[in-house]
């Protein structure tokens, strides 16, 4: 036997019965033909083929590392589909170990032993038995001691993991696949037993020359990242899988041999692997790749191609290069490096390279007097990537655009939409972009796009007949006016006319309150408002709907956001029970005892100029603050020495009478009504 037992016994276990049974009649009719054979010894070698079946030519590729099969790839579609031993890499293996003539050259020895798939069944046997086993060796005296003399301990911070990639090209996918140790690698055969080692702090036993507690102390520095990577995504397969075994008898549970790259999944290995250089296996062929945060040096030439024709080439080969999509950017290989793209790489450089790849093409021919669609379109987007060198400066010239600016023209018509005249410039030329004229200059159309598609944005749409854009929706022309404005003469310049510019948004504002005492009554003067004051039951009501603004009749918005003046508004209305016709007319009388709840309102409205007359303010004064007057006289028939706080209860009284305030001298307010026989009955008050 020239391949080892293991290995064989691995590829059977993989492929399953059917694919066995199929592998071996291959063998058998001849239909493997071994092409390189690269051999050290049973545990170390390297196989490729070609397997004949179903019509087609299957390439194959082996290889085994110190008893581990390390890589293995056929061309076929079941390969393909599951990423395990199939029926033509078994029958390779299979053939190679029976081959006398491989044999003989191989281990000295001339037999004829036919290789039987019941053979390998011994080994299933083994592996149910082997937890058995390693618990008897576990506690067996003699073992244990055996155990402690011969195994190797890898000391801390030294236990290394290597990745490698494999990309199928066809189903464009990615998987990961690891190796660990440290002077001698195992491939890792199982992620999630691997989770689980790595949750329970497992002492495992890998090979000969690794075993270790799987603790993150035992890793190199280097290592670390991937480590997580590994365990993160390995925690995945783990859950999912066992969902999919409690509750769902169809579904296909995950591979557990190796890593699926999702494209959340691709944005998280790059920043592990950033800078880093790792074996990359593409269709069974091995290389080595470096990842790099930054976009590959694409250029696009342009040259004469005779007298009327120019060529667009690239200047690498358009099929050597792979995209693998991230969740968050997308990921360009080419050659030895993948290169961490951004969006806009993906809207211009990628673009471009696939019109050449989708047509087959390693050079785009175009007449002469295309070129200036060449410069107005494809240029300004790409203007760094385009080589112009091979040309006459003063012929590309005519056709490279000059830099464009915009002037914008807002106004408002008699339906109170925004309207909006454009006027591209070009240095001294400008001209309306929908007026039919011959513009015999180069324009940089795709920048001329870019400004119509934001005006499209924003809401506004064509108005043909007078070659201006309207804004017709009242929320987008708020919004606009809001915010989109801002944007605008930031990018334009914006004229506006003086019917614009009144029709500014305006937050709803009293200048100036005024509040009185007259004839007995309060009043409070709302006259200085600065919007229509019979427009505020509308716009309260739409306050109260926290509407973002209202439309005044004359076209202009306020702004209902959260405002000093509309919570005053609101107070007064639902606080005093006044209705907003009453508060149309500007003026407001209430009654005095409205007060001290007035005051409160003003203490918070902090935005407005409040004047109070002198009256207001002594009432004020004297009830909030006890400021009463300190010659009121006491009643001659009051048969009683008062105290003091008895003194300030009484005139707290006289002070509600005198403004017609109610009063109620009550039972706790400790004033020894009880106690003096004519007290009781100095005043009780509720006019």
């Amino acid at each position: 036997m020239i391949i080892s037992e293991d290995v064989l016994d691995e590829l059977v276990f993989s492929a399953g019965t059917t694919r066995a049974n199929k592998a071996n009649s291959y063998v058998e009719n001849g239909n493997v033909n071994i092409t390189k054979v690269v051999y050290e010894d049973k545990d170390n070698f390297v196989i490729r083929s070609k397997v004949r079946g179903h019509g087609e030519i299957y390439n194959v590729y082996l290889q085994v590392d110190e008893g581990e099969i390390s890589n293995l790839s056929c061309t076929c579609e079941d390969y393909y589909s599951h990423y395990g031993t199939c029926k033509h890499i078994l029958a390779t293996a299979l053939e190679f170990d029976k081959n006398e003539n491989y044999v003989r050259i191989f281990s000295g020895e001339n037999t004829n032993k036919i290789i039987n798939i019941t053979d390998y069944s011994k080994s299933k046997k083994e592996e149910k038995y082997r937890n058995f086993k390693q618990l008897i060796n576990t506690f067996h005296p003699a073992s244990k001691k055996e155990e402690n003399e011969t195994r190797s301990v890898v000391p801390s911070h030294n236990v290394k993991i290597e990745p490698i990639l494999i990309y199928n090209s066809y189903l464009k996918t990615l998987k990961l696949e690891a190796k660990i140790g440290n002077t001698q690698m195992y491939k890792i055969k199982n992620f999630t037993e691997f989770y689980d080692r790595m949750q329970n702090k497992e002492d495992y036993r890998y090979g000969a020359k690794l075993e270790f507690i799987h603790d993150k102390e035992m890793f190199d520095e280097q290592s670390i990242p991937l480590l997580e990577f590994i365990l993160k995504y390995s925690e995945i397969i783990k859950y999912a899988n066992e969902r999919t075994d409690t509750y769902s008898y169809y579904a296909k549970p995950m591979e557990e041999r190796y890593i699926k790259i999702s494209n959340t999944g691709m944005d998280d290995l790059f920043e592990v692997l950033q800078n880093r250089e790792v074996l990359f296996q593409k269709d069974g062929i091995d290389n080595k790749v470096l990842f790099l945060k930054q976009e590959p040096d694409i250029k696009f030439n342009v040259k004469e191609n005779g007298t009327n024709e120019y060529i667009l080439k690239p200047n690498f080969d358009i099929y050597n290069y792979e995209i693998i999509n991230g969740r968050n950017n997308i990921y360009f290989k080419q050659g030895q490096y993948i290169y961490q793209c951004s969006e806009n790489f993906k809207q211009t450089t990628l673009k471009l390279l696939q019109v050449f790849r989708n047509n087959f093409t390693n050079e785009i021919v175009f007449p002469k007097e295309e070129m200036s669609q060449l410069f107005s379109i494809v240029f300004p987007k790409l203007k760094e990537k385009i080589e112009t060198a091979d040309l006459k400066q003063e012929e590309i010239e005519k056709y490279i655009p000059k830099e464009l600016s915009v002037k914008v023209f807002l106004d408002f018509n008699e339906l109170n939409f925004i309207t909006a005249e454009i006027k591209f410039v070009y240095d001294e030329y400008e001209f309306n972009p929908f007026l039919e004229e011959t513009i015999d200059i180069p324009r940089d159309i795709a920048k001329e796009d870019e400004v119509l598609e934001m005006f499209r944005k924003t809401g506004f749409m064509i108005d043909a007949k007078n070659a201006i854009l309207v804004l017709t929706n009242e929320d987008a022309i708020f919004d606009f006016l809001e915010k989109d404005i801002e944007t605008y003469m930031k990018k334009f310049e914006v004229l506006a006319t003086d019917n614009f510019k009144q029709r500014e948004i305006r937050n709803p504002k009293i200048g100036t309150l005024g509040v009185r005492i007259e004839n007995n009554l309060l009043n409070i003067d709302l006259s200085n408002v600065d919007f229509e004051i019979d427009e505020l039951k509308e716009i309260m009501n739409k306050y109260h709907l926290r509407k973002k603004y209202h439309r005044l009749k004359d076209g202009s918005f306020l702004n209902l956001d959260k405002n000093d003046t509309l919570d005053f508004i609101e107070s007064i209305s639902e606080g005093m029970d006044i209705n907003y016709k009453e508060l149309e007319k500007g003026q407001v009388r209430l009654p005095v005892y409205r007060g001290l709840y007035l005051d409160r309102l003003l203490e918070t409205f902090k935005n407005t100029n409040i004047t109070k007359n002198e009256e207001y303010q002594d009432l004020v004064n004297k009830i909030e603050n006890r400021n009463f007057n300190q010659n009121i006289i006491m009643p001659q028939n009051l048969n009683a020495d008062l105290r003091s706080y008895q003194k300030v209860g009484y005139e707290w009284l006289e002070v509600l009478d005198s403004y017609k305030f109610g009063g109620i001298l009550a039972d706790d307010m400790g004033l020894r009504k009880n106690h003096s026989n004519n007290f009781c009955n100095i005043k009780i008050c509720a006019k």
